[in-house]
């Protein structure tokens, strides 16, 4: 039931665009899936300068977000559900991109 909740929170916010508080445990979950299976890739450094320097290019919307973790976790063979792609969207977005 918790599950389903939080998928339908997360839906809400891409559907309207509306900002969310994401809880607690998403964000803790999306931030170990990224530092397991995500930043230990990827050979730039992972800081904020990093991140930020991404928004405004492919990245405008928390949608679009949401894709590139997808096409990412696709591309590295790494076997995620729905709910772990939004798990690091989530975490990726809070942390660091804000977008909308």
């Amino acid at each position: 039931m918790k599950r389903i909740a939080m998928m339908s929170l997360i839906t809400a916010a891409f559907v309207f665009g509306t900002p969310v508080q994401a809880a607690p445990e998403m964000m803790a979950k999306g931030e170990k899936l990224h530092a397991d299976k995500c930043a230990a890739c990827h050979m730039a450094a992972h800081d904020d300068k990093f991140y930020t320097s991404r928004v405004g290019k492919k990245l405008k919307t928390k949608a679009s977000l949401n894709t590139q973790v997808q096409n990412c976790a696709s591309n590295f063979n790494i076997d995620w559900f729905d709910e772990d792609v939004a798990a690091v969207t989530e975490y990726l977005n809070t942390k660091y991109y804000k977008l909308k």
